[in-house]
């Protein structure tokens, strides 16, 4: 039996529709820069993406009224890996002093 779009839209299918989305995005963008050494940096793609995914699942658990822990805790991920990507950055750019 299939998920009309209105059921699709106020559940929880658009956000894992996103989610696969940005998860084939990362696959493809690692493919991408694997093959032909051009494009972004496996690691820095992930860095990326990784922090959103966390607060998709966290708005996902929200409205799958899976609990406030699980959700803080998806929260906390975010947090926690969206930092360590700043953290990198800042070291990244730190070593390079001068832009121009």
């Amino acid at each position: 039996m299939g998920m009309r779009g209105g059921e699709f839209f106020s559940g929880t299918g658009l956000v894992e529709f996103v989610i696969a989305i940005t998860l084939v995005e990362g696959v493809l963008l690692s493919l991408w820069n694997l093959r032909t050494g051009r494009g972004i940096p496996v690691r820095d793609v992930w860095a990326m993406l990784v922090p959103g995914i966390w607060l998709m699942l966290a708005l996902r658990s929200a409205m799958a009224a899976e609990g406030w822990l699980i959700t803080a805790l998806y929260l906390l991920a975010a947090g926690f890996s969206h930092a360590s990507d700043v953290l990198r950055r800042q070291r990244h750019y730190a070593d390079k002093s001068n832009f121009d």
